[in-house]
């Protein structure tokens, strides 16, 4: 079990790292933007008092930010 899910790893990280330097770039910067947005809005809708937190942008932001972390990793480690 463990080493089909080191060879799925192994093949992600290859085909990350297949992805040319631009590519891997304009990605991992749409996916953080898109995080950046959305953790803006949380904030602004936590700190205005009539509206109802919006839980819904927080995991949004939280899965952007996990896409990120984890196609970094899988180029760079």
């Amino acid at each position: 079990m463990s080493s089909m899910l080191c060879d799925v790893w192994q093949d992600f990280c290859s085909w990350i790292v297949g992805w040319g330097d631009i590519a891997f770039y304009v990605v991992v910067s749409v996916f953080a933007v898109i995080g950046l947005l959305a953790m803006v809005s949380f904030v602004k809708k936590s700190y205005a008092k009539e509206d109802k937190i919006k839980w819904g942008t927080l995991i949004l932001t939280v899965i952007m930010f996990a896409i990120v972390a984890v196609l970094c990793i899988a180029k760079f480690a």
